[in-house]
């Protein structure tokens, strides 16, 4: 019987990556947004040496991720339609969290804590509540 990956497994660093580039290629992202979303070098980020330091900034890497697939996923289930899914994150959103700006650009700030608030606005985009 398998074990189930923990938070530091450096097996989550391919399914990680592989959900990375999905969402990464979905959303036309380029290099710059791409390490700006994790807040480090893409080509660092899930390198084998990264995943096995367990130390905070691989936690927070998972973290982004789980974020962002959160947030892709959110987009597919409030929009039928899969470009206007991805190109979402690109359009400019009046609500007060983005004060005019894109949540890419919201994103691409480099505080974890904004993956986490566009997170939570989808959820609430998603259940109607706002």
């Amino acid at each position: 019987m398998t074990q189930p990956f923990s938070n530091d497994d450096p097996r989550l660093a391919g399914p990680a990556l592989m959900a990375f580039t999905k969402i990464a290629d979905a959303w036309s992202l380029t290099v710059v947004e791409q390490s700006a979303l994790l807040a480090q070098p893409v080509s660092t980020a899930f390198t084998p040496a990264a995943a096995e330091g367990g130390d905070d900034r691989w936690q927070e890497t998972l973290t982004r991720v789980s974020y962002l697939i959160g947030i892709y996923q959110l987009l597919h289930t409030i929009f039928s339609n899969p470009q206007q899914a991805d190109s979402w994150v690109r359009r400019p959103n009046k609500g007060v969290l983005f004060k005019g700006d894109s949540a890419l650009q919201l994103m691409c700030g480099g505080r974890l804590e904004d993956l986490a608030a566009v997170r939570r606005h989808l959820e609430i985009e998603g259940l109607g509540l706002s």
